[in-house]
């Protein structure tokens, strides 16, 4: 806006100053009117940014006689050496905010299967500190690996969640007070989420199925070093690997065990917990439960996701061992609002998400069924199911998004035919980079870029890129050599920005050999509005950040292996064109926090209760509330908007008068604008969403 020059007539001061307090009390009476004739409002909170959670985790490290042995390379370095080198490098490593602890065994006495020291307690770690002390440490004793794993387990007895050890040793158990298998299985036992990962450091057979044992009882991974090169870099590896494990993000919510006993859910993120999962695959005994989506106006979609969140350090290798949601969208009379998306993994799928994804029919003015009521009021139903660790509570991520009703004047013929495959040509050396655990803190990556990471069992690697209207998503996987890789092979998972599914071109599977394989996906179409009822492309049709997942598979028994190296290229073709955004869902309000209908807890009966859609002014920086951008018409909406612009009117107006009010010179006027002052809020674009469909059972749970 440009700047005016406003030269009030040199008369107009004093009549101007008398009539301030006149005006300012007209408007406050106005906006006092105003406010005493609506409901409560709820007030949104601004929740932090999304950080990085990270699993705490326990070094042991053996110090036992045998470590003295001068065979660590070529150059006749001791294993202790080697060792201590390994640990030092390790914390230059490890990242910032990460809670670290160190335990040793055999570093006191000879002949003393009791000699088990902690180093450093759990928590953050002072490096230089750390690295004098294991420098004064001496390998003088035994190997009590078993007893060292249930020391090391203590000290994490305080921390909730998953937490991980990782033990390094040079040779077998030699004390058995418990044997070391025995000890790994017996902490598996306790479903305290503790996984154990090993590193063989130059080791016999024996010891090598012993470490191997402990690691798989507890659903950990057992590599070998054999030289001290090979140990510093399996210690760094499996340590900062073992911080990451998945971040889950949301604001707490329990849901409700009936439709019309649940919680009102706002547009956002969300973190519930399901207890169970159900006794067969096919069986509805899984934990169930429901949330209140509010309502949407015609023309509108709601998106909902749920992913569940197993523990890794409980995996299995039996693939008829099975875990996943079911997920629909309901109306108020149980009738379904959406077609029913399931989504299941097996258990040597490793850390693949298990992600289940719906999005509402159209709400249209001749719609029947669901929109029959003309409220629109909706509710997310999810049940988990499967008999993968059916009796340990699973976090699950929920995810809420509202799609603005679309202009159909704007929209052109849908796609009906998927373009052919296309290379990605882009070459250069690779960036070495760490792919993000979760999607919450997915890897960033400019929309063409070549990166090279690795990957061990169980884990997966997220990466995120914009891809906006008229742009095409193309992949390219290459890998390096892993004939010894732990994985038996990789997939490749691409996801909306509103975490659904989409449909590639391409294989996007690669299995271990010792040759380097290559694959490479493609979008069907470029992402287009335009699809988004069609056959083609309507799993994609909204711009906004996508996904790329790297997941490990594993079937075979063997875990004496590395990490599985692979190269990915993402290149984003075409040009971007407008058309209208979605703002990246940000943290949920706590069900405290939002407006309930007058009736919902006297009746029981919601089927009224107020919309849990956005509250507040839409800041687009406020992380609290992850509203779709743009023009959305919510019957909600008019009186909120008024009042939040009566209410600015009313101090910009009274800031106004007063300073202009003031003594001035004579044709002042209104001088640039303060750089430091709030700029005003850009209000940008409509939202996006994905398609409807669907059918289902059992709408209104029980009433256990």
């Amino acid at each position: 806006m440009k700047n005016r020059t406003i030269r009030p007539e040199p008369t107009r001061g004093r009549p101007l100053r008398r009539a301030v307090p006149s005006v300012l009390a007209t408007l406050a009476l106005l906006l006092t009117t105003a406010l005493a004739a609506l409901p409560a409002q709820a007030t949104p909170t601004a929740e932090p940014g999304v950080e990085r959670q990270l699993q705490p985790v326990v070094v042991v490290m053996d110090y036992s006689s045998s470590m003295l042995e001068a065979d660590a390379d070529a150059d006749g370095t001791t294993r202790l050496a080697a060792a201590q080198q390994a640990t030092t490098n390790l914390l230059d490593n490890v990242p910032e905010g990460a809670d670290l602890g160190l335990v040793v065994y055999g570093s006191n006495t000879p002949e003393d299967c009791s000699d088990i020291t902690t180093v450093q307690q759990v928590g953050p770690t002072d490096a230089s500190s750390l690295k004098q002390r294991i420098e004064a440490l001496e390998a003088v004793g035994e190997t009590p690996i078993g007893a060292a794993l249930l020391h090391a387990a203590d000290e994490l007895q305080d921390v909730d969640g998953e937490k991980s050890i990782i033990l390094v040793s040079d040779g077998e158990e030699n004390c058995s007070e418990p044997p070391a298998c025995e000890a790994a299985k017996d902490l598996a036992g306790q479903g305290i989420d503790l996984t154990v990962h090993t590193i063989g450091f130059k080791v016999n057979e024996t010891a090598a199925d012993e470490l191997t044992c402990v690691a798989e009882a507890t659903g950990g991974t057992y590599v070998q070093a054999d030289n001290a090169v090979e140990l510093e870099s399996r210690l760094k590896t499996k340590t900062v690997r073992a911080f990451q494990g998945y971040n889950p993000l949301g604001t707490p919510i329990t849901g409700g065990e009936t439709l019309h006993s649940s919680p009102t859910m706002a547009p956002g993120q969300y973190l519930d917990e399901y207890e169970r999962g159900s006794s067969t695959l096919n069986s509805d005994d899984g934990t169930l439960k429901f949330y209140n989506l509010g309502t949407i106006q015609p023309g509108e979609r709601a998106h909902f996701s749920a992913l569940l969140i197993p523990n890794q350090g409980a995996g299995a290798d039996d693939a008829s061992v099975v875990g996943g949601l079911r997920l629909q969208l309901v109306n108020g009379q149980g009738q379904p609002c959406s077609a029913p998306q399931n989504e299941y993994v097996h258990g040597d799928d490793g850390g693949r998400p298990v992600v289940a994804y719906v999005v509402s029919e159209d709400y249209t003015d001749d719609s029947s069924r669901c929109y029959a009521d003309g409220t629109g009021q909706l509710y997310a139903k999810v049940q988990r199911y499967g008999n993968r660790q059916a009796d340990l509570p699973m976090p699950v991520e929920l995810k809420s998004v509202v799609e603005p009703a679309v202009d159909e004047a704007d929209l052109v013929a849908a796609a009906k035919d998927e373009l052919a495959p296309q290379s990605v040509e882009l070459s250069g050396e690779p960036e070495a980079v760490l792919g993000g655990g979760s999607f919450n803190d997915a890897t960033e990556m400019e929309q063409a870029t070549v990166l090279t990471d690795s990957i061990m069992p169980q884990e997966a690697r997220y990466y995120r890129v914009h891809v906006g209207y008229g742009q095409r998503l193309n992949v390219r996987a290459f890998q390096g050599n892993v004939e010894n890789a732990g994985p038996n092979g990789i997939t490749l998972d691409i996801f909306s920005a509103v975490r659904g599914p989409v449909r590639m071109v391409g294989d996007g599977r690669m299995h271990r050999s010792s040759g380097g394989d290559t694959v490479t996906q493609n979008m069907r179409v470029p992402v287009s509005q335009s699809n988004r009822d069609g056959s083609v492309g309507d799993d994609a049709y909204l711009s906004g950040d996508y996904y790329v997942v790297v997941s490990a598979e594993k079937w075979s028994s063997d875990r004496n292996r590395s990490p599985y190296d692979y190269d990915l290229a993402v290149e984003v073709t075409g040009d971007e064109v407008d058309g209208p955004q979605i703002a990246e869902p940000g943290l949920g309000q706590s069900p405290e926090q939002l407006p309930v209908a007058a009736d919902a807890e006297a009746t029981g009966n919601d089927d009224g209760a107020a919309a849990g859609g956005p509250a507040g002014d839409g800041d687009a920086s406020d992380e609290g509330q992850p509203v779709a951008t743009g023009s959305v018409d919510r019957a909600s909406a008019p009186m909120p908007w008024f009042l939040g612009g009566l209410l600015a009117t009313v101090l910009l107006g009274g800031l106004t008068i007063t300073l202009w009010a003031r003594r001035r010179p004579v044709g002042a006027g209104v001088g640039p604008h303060d750089p430091h002052s709030v700029p005003a809020p850009a209000y940008p674009a409509q939202p996006p969403t994905h398609r409807p469909t669907l059918n289902g059972h059992d709408q209104n749970g029980s009433s256990r």
